[in-house]
């Protein structure tokens, strides 16, 4: 569940691309995503953007040095406006809470697929179709792999986790079993 600060400005900047041009909703996230990348890379900055003693006006220079003109206009000032509140330090989440926004007004859905092993392009292809169709949204799929599964699919959308792998039959089966027993 998204914090105050998070959907303050998170809706603040959703609105603003509603009302300017929702066209560039997707460019907006993917932008915001790649600055989330290099501001995460750079834990300095967050620490210098949290630190008193340095002045706002040199906060706000040290990011216009290294972000105007590389940026689309409404996000440099967002970031600006983040920097000039003393919030930077929440752009990751706001960053999330922006993107789960578009994607509720775009109807896409982001999952995580896990496997043991790479699914194959005809997999991966049927799993979209048939998520698309029980969520009702296009489907815009992650993949990860963790051999601890043993085997089987899990896929995560947002809080629901659907397991069917191999490793949580077998946990599943020392349930029952335990259970048998004791």
């Amino acid at each position: 569940m998204a914090g105050l600060v998070e959907k303050t400005y998170g809706d603040a900047l959703f609105e603003l691309f509603l009302e300017e041009d929702p066209s560039k909703l997707t460019e907006a996230k993917e932008e915001l995503s790649a600055v989330n990348s290099i501001i995460s890379e750079l834990p300095e900055l967050i620490k210098l953007s949290k630190t008193p003693t340095i002045e706002k006006e040199e906060k706000l220079g040290i990011i216009k040095e290294a972000f105007e003109g590389r940026l689309s206009e409404y996000i440099f000032n967002f970031l600006m406006v983040l920097t000039e509140a003393g919030r930077l330090e929440y752009f990751d989440k706001v960053t999330e809470y922006f993107k789960e926004r578009c994607n509720e007004y775009l109807g896409i859905a982001d999952i995580t697929v896990v496997t043991c092993q790479p699914l194959t392009a005809k997999a991966k292809a049927d799993l979209s179709v048939k998520m698309e169709k029980l969520l009702g949204k296009k489907i815009v799929m992650k993949e990860e792999i963790d051999p601890s599964i043993i085997g089987g699919i899990v896929v995560k959308n947002g809080n629901t986790t659907l397991d069917g792998s191999v490793k949580a039959r077998l946990r599943a089966l020392r349930s029952d079993i335990g259970s048998v027993i004791c």
